[in-house]
C-alpha cells in the first residue's frame, strides 16, 4: 500500500513539474537519478526536485518541493518544505512548515511553523528538534515526539509516543497513547482510543484529561461460509447489472455494428486474436507517446477512453459472439431483441466463469482472454483487415451488397449459381439451328 502511495506521489510530482505555472517556471527545476544541492551552494528561489534521491546540503531561500525514493535535507530552507519519499531525513532548519508523506520520517532540526504528516509509516521528532507551532497528522502509523512542540498535536495516528514537551493540547484519534517518563504536556490531553493512555509516573499532564473509549480497529470478525456465498452472489449480481445496462445501451445505439463485430469471432478467428493482442499492447504505448507531446494530449485521451470502453464491453461482445457460435440460425440475426437475448445469456456465462473462485490467477487470465477477443473483434469489424474474401466481395451485378447472413445462406443452399438444366436450355437453340 505504501509503495503504491509513493508511486502516485512521484507521478504527481513529475506531472507538477511539467505543468507548473509561469510563476513557478522561474524557479529552480531539477530532475534526474540524483538531485544534489551541494554544501555552500545557494538557491535564491523555489526548488522543485524529483529523482531517485534528493540531497539538499546547501541553502534554499524559499520553498522546496521534492519527490524521490529518498530525501535528505541537511541545509537551510528559508520557506516551506513539502517532501514525498520512502525515507525522509531533515537535519537542517526549516523556517516555514514541513509537510511530509512517506514511509520513514526523521526530524532532528528546528521547524519554524507546522509539521504536517500525511500517510507516513513512522515519524520521529528527535530531542534536538523543535516545532514552532502544531503537529497535524492524517493516517500516520507511529509518531514519536522527543523534542519540543510549541503548539498542539492533532489528527489521527496509530501510536502516539510523547517523550518531550508539548506546550499546547493533544487531541487525537489513536490506537495507543504513551506518555513517557520526563514528558510534559502543558495543555489538555483529549483522545479517542480503545484503552486509556499509558502515562509514566515521571510524566506531567498539566491540563485536563479526557478519554473517549472506542472499539479497536482489529478488523472484522471472520465470515461464515454462508456470508461469503451471499457476498459472492451479490457481487455477481451487481457486476452483471452493470454489464447488462452497458450492453443494452450498445445494442440500442449500434445494433448493426454490434452484430457485425460479434460475427468476427466466427468468420475471422485468427485475425481477431492477432489484432486483439496488438491492440492490447500497442494502444497504451501509443497513448504514452502522445501524452509526451502537448498537441497529442487530446488524441491520447480519446484513444485511451475508447480502449478502456472496448475493454469493458468485451464481456458483452464476447458473450454475444459465443451464443452466435451455436448451430442455431435464429441467434445470428441483427434485430435488437435477438442481440439483447444473446447478450443476456452470453454475458451472464462470461461473468459467472470469471467470478469462479479458482486458483492460479484464474480471474486475471480469463479477463485477459476476454479483453483480447473483444479488442480484436471491434478492430477487425471496424477496419475490415483480415476478413476472408467472400465476406468483403460484392456481387458482380449492380444490385446492393447482400448482408452477411444472406450471402452465407445462398452459398450453403446453392442459390445464385446456374443449374445444369438452365445451361442445357440455353444451349439447345444453338443446337437446333
Amino acid at each position: 500500500m505504501r509503495v503504491r502511495f509513493l508511486a502516485i506521489l512521484l507521478a504527481l510530482g513529475g506531472f507538477l513539474l511539467l505543468v507548473a505555472p509561469p510563476a513557478a517556471m522561474a524557479a529552480e527545476l531539477s530532475a534526474g537519478p540524483a538531485v544534489t544541492v551541494s554544501q555552500g551552494e545557494r538557491i535564491d528561489d523555489d526548488l522543485y526536485a524529483a529523482g531517485s534521491t534528493v540531497d539538499i546540503a546547501g541553502e534554499v531561500t524559499r520553498d522546496v518541493f521534492a519527490a524521490a525514493s529518498s530525501v535528505v535535507v541537511s541545509g537551510r530552507v528559508g520557506g516551506d518544505a513539502t517532501l514525498a519519499a520512502g525515507t525522509i531525513r531533515v537535519d537542517g532548519p526549516i523556517a516555514g512548515s514541513l509537510r511530509v508523506a512517506g514511509g520513514t520520517v526523521e526530524v532532528t532540526a528546528p521547524i519554524g511553523w507546522d509539521l504536517a504528516i500525511l500517510g507516513a509509516g513512522s515519524v520521529s521528532v528527535a530531542r534536538s528538534a523543535t516545532v514552532g507551532h502544531d503537529v497535524a497528522a492524517i493516517g500516520a502509523g507511529t509518531i514519536t515526539i522527543d523534542g519540543r512542540v510549541d503548539g498542539d498535536i492533532r489528527g489521527s495516528v496509530g501510536t502516539l509516543i510523547v517523550g518531550g514537551r508539548v506546550n499546547g493540547d493533544i487531541d487525537v484519534d489513536a490506537e495507543r497513547i504513551e506518555i513517557r517518563d520526563g514528558a510534559e504536556v502543558r495543555g489538555a490531553l483529549r483522545y479517542r482510543a480503545p484503552q486509556p493512555a499509558t502515562i509514566a509516573a515521571g510524566a506531567r499532564v498539566l491540563g485536563p484529561q479526557e478519554h473517549t473509549p472506542r472499539p479497536a480497529a482489529t478488523g472484522r470478525e471472520p465470515k461464515t461460509a454462508l456470508d461469503r456465498a451471499i457476498d459472492w452472489v451479490m457481487t455477481v449480481l451487481l457486476r452483471l447489472s452493470w454489464a447488462i445496462v452497458a450492453g443494452t445501451l450498445l445494442i440500442l445505439l449500434l445494433p448493426q455494428q454490434t452484430s457485425r463485430a460479434t460475427d468476427m469471432l466466427r468468420v475471422a478467428p485468427l485475425p481477431t486474436v492477432l489484432w486483439g493482442i496488438a491492440a492490447l499492447v500497442v494502444v497504451p504505448i501509443a497513448t504514452l507517446l502522445l501524452l509526451v507531446t502537448i498537441i497529442g494530449i487530446p488524441a491520447a485521451l480519446l484513444l485511451l477512453g475508447t480502449w478502456l470502453a472496448v475493454l469493458y464491453l468485451s464481456q458483452v461482445l464476447v458473450g454475444i459472439a459465443l451464443v452466435r457460435l451455436l448451430p442455431v440460425r435464429s441467434f445470428r440475426g441483427d434485430r435488437r431483441l435477438t442481440l439483447w437475448l444473446s447478450m443476456l445469456v452470453g454475458t451472464t456465462a462470461i461473468l459467472l466463469f470469471r467470478m469462479l473462485p479458482l486458483p492460479f490467477g484464474w480471474t486475471f487470465w480469463w479477463s485477459l482472454v476476454i479483453g483480447v477477443l473483444g479488442l480484436g473483434m471491434a478492430w477487425t469489424a471496424f477496419s475490415g483487415w483480415g476478413l476472408p474474401a467472400p465476406i468483403s466481395a460484392t456481387s458482380p451485378t449492380l444490385t446492393a451488397p447482400q448482408p452477411l447472413e444472406q450471402a452465407e445462406s445462398r452459398l450453403l443452399t446453392g442459390e445464385g449459381t446456374p443449374s445444369p438444366a438452365s445451361e442445357d436450355s440455353s444451349e439447345r437453340p444453338n443446337e437446333e439451328r
